[in-house]
């Protein structure tokens, strides 16, 4: 029996680009927990059996929309305080890279595109540290670009 080769915690980013640095992309400190989200939306068609009306009909799906969401939770680290807070204060999105590692032959890549800050909540409990929880929202097409 074959073990499957997977990836660690650190092998699965979600970036942000630098507001000060075009096309550099930065992971902000404390989310101890990422997950993303790939998602379609259809629209259903009854398509009848022409043969034998009475039969029950298929259902056929085709595409209307895609869109990927993006969730976070953690520990508020206050180094990334100011990123988070001005990905919420603009209005426009935020270029989000979604990074795999490894190689091409291994799957290695990263997805590219357009979020929206949509939730941001801070908490807390006595006797712990405050956390963070975010939640992205992609605007327009979201492209996979393969390791080199």
């Amino acid at each position: 029996m074959a073990q499957a080769t997977t990836r660690s915690f650190a092998g699965y980013q979600v970036l942000l680009e630098s507001t000060t640095t075009p096309n550099t992309f930065v992971a902000p400190c404390g989310l101890t927990e990422r997950s993303v989200t790939f998602s379609k939306d259809v629209s259903e068609t009854q398509v009848p059996d022409c043969d034998n009306e009475d039969a029950a009909a298929w259902t056929e799906r085709d595409v209307v929309s895609k869109s990927v969401r993006i969730s976070g939770r953690g520990v508020m680290a206050k180094e990334s305080e100011p990123r988070w807070r001005a990905a919420y204060d603009d209005d426009a999105p935020v270029r989000v890279r979604i990074q795999k590692s490894g190689t091409a032959a291994e799957d290695g890549g990263y997805w590219l595109g357009l979020f929206h800050l949509t939730s941001m909540e801070d908490g807390a409990s006595k006797g712990q540290r405050v956390t963070k929880a975010i939640e992205l929202q992609s605007t327009g097409p979201v492209t996979w670009v393969a390791a080199s």
